[in-house]
């Protein structure tokens, strides 16, 4: 077919995809409403009990299987942990082009201050105008919808695929358990020529195409102190004192890990850069501290503490040479403290989730940056439309399984892990159309 002919026949196709997404998307909405009204929080997740919540992430990869059922795909579960099953629906294609799999998670993180948000509870959906509000609908129970609205399209404008077409609805992203979920799909043989990973992906323009991200590391860094009553606080630091036979307050020297560690952070906001992302992404981040004596009480000098860190490194970084730097600056910064000198902080790094980087010229760019100008024309700011996902995905686990993975997907990430999390309805619409582009100059259109 020469080009006048099939770029005519790929906008008359678009047309009919647009005007099928329209008439299709409330029953989409209805499914979007369904599992966000689901309680799928991932039973992994810190200070859930597994009994509470186990089931909702079959439950929803079950709802996203009926309705692809109706579309004509093969249904298939994964499941290495028999009451967690992963979906991996497939629609077979004519022959002779490239496949694709779309990717997204069911799970979710636990909701803090349920309380508050609007509707009184997490997991009852309300719409105010073109936001839809509840967990999971933006972190990313509203990007899977979207492929499957944009799925749905095809078949209502009676478009045949030459290559395969696969969605992988999986469980455990929330707590790193790709080998429960993403991993343990593909190793199962569901596997393609690329795939997009359906992240909330708008920042910092609307549905920024992200090729890369950053890895990063769950670091709890300890130190140990001297427990004692509290009143021997001055005879344990001033002078004329006992000194540390008196107590140690485990606290206090933590403090200064933590200042030491900020130091570093400001070092590596100059010295730890990459083009694709913003500047300052590169840091140690504090989430937790803790200290006291096994006791929650005032009444001691703290015994122990500890402060967990979430480090993001550059994809070009050897994570091992990350950890080095972090451990050497640490162990200089203790040098400086008697106590820290001769009881020097431990290190516990419980993972390493790993970057994220396809290049960008790699066809799969081309074809969503393709996609997305078709739907939305230029960016307002004139930039690309191309940057840094700046979190984590399965797209790290995808690419270490040999598919290439480009993050796409409805919302902002500003949005989720918040109280009142939303996704904006008419961009949810934006993605599917951008999603229906990608999949038919992906995969080509049977004659």
């Amino acid at each position: 077919m020469d080009t006048p002919a099939r770029d005519g026949r790929i906008s008359r196709l678009s047309a009919e995809i647009d005007a099928a997404i329209e008439s299709l998307a409330p029953a989409a909405e209805q499914l979007l409403e369904e599992l966000v009204a689901t309680n799928s929080i991932n039973p992994n997740f810190p200070g859930i009990a597994r009994k509470d919540v186990i089931g909702g992430e079959t439950a929803c990869t079950r709802r996203i299987g009926s309705y692809l059922s109706k579309l004509g795909f093969e249904l298939n579960e994964v499941a290495i942990d028999p009451e967690r099953i992963n979906l991996a629906a497939v629609l077979k294609g004519a022959g002779g082009g490239r496949s694709l799999l779309f990717n997204g998670h069911v799970d979710t993180v636990a909701p803090f201050k349920p309380d508050t948000w609007a509707s009184g509870d997490p997991w009852k959906p309300i719409r105010q105008g073109e936001e839809l509000f509840g967990l999971g609908s933006t972190d990313m129970k509203g990007g899977l919808a979207a492929a499957c609205l944009a799925i749905a399209a095809l078949n209502e404008a009676g478009i045949r695929l030459k290559g395969d077409l696969q969605l992988h609805a999986v469980v455990g992203e929330e707590t790193m358990d790709h080998e429960n979920g993403t991993t343990a799909v593909v190793k199962a043989g569901f596997r393609a020529d690329a795939a997009i990973v359906a992240e909330p992906s708008s920042q910092p323009e609307p549905l920024t195409i992200a090729p890369v991200s950053a890895g990063n590391f769950n670091l709890e860094i300890s130190v140990k102190g001297h427990g004692t009553h509290a009143g021997n606080r001055g005879a344990a630091i001033r002078a004329g004192g006992e000194g540390p036979s008196a107590g140690v307050n485990a606290v206090e020297k933590l403090i200064k890990i933590v200042q030491a560690l900020q130091e570093l952070e400001h070092e590596w906001g100059i010295t730890k850069s990459h083009p694709a992302f913003p500047a300052g992404l590169f840091s140690l981040v504090p989430g937790v501290f803790h200290g006291d004596v096994g006791v929650p009480s005032v009444g001691y000098m703290a015994d122990h503490a500890y402060v967990g860190y979430l480090v993001w490194y550059a994809p070009q970084e050897d994570p091992e040479t990350v950890k080095t730097e972090i451990e050497r600056h640490v162990h200089h910064a203790a040098q400086l403290d008697p106590w820290l000198r001769e009881n020097p902080p431990t290190f516990a790094w419980h993972s390493n989730w790993p970057a994220a980087d396809v290049p960008s010229d790699h066809p799969l760019v081309g074809v969503l940056i393709n996609a997305r100008a078709a739907v939305l024309g230029r960016t307002p700011s004139g930039r690309a439309p191309t940057a840094s996902f700046n979190a984590v995905s399965d797209a790290s686990f995808l690419q270490a399984q040999g598919i290439p993975a480009v993050v796409l997907g409805p919302g902002n990430i500003r949005y989720a892990h918040a109280v009142d999390e939303r996704i904006n309805l008419r961009e949810w619409r934006e993605c599917a159309r951008i999603y229906a582009r990608a999949i038919i100059e992906w995969c080509g259109v049977a004659d």
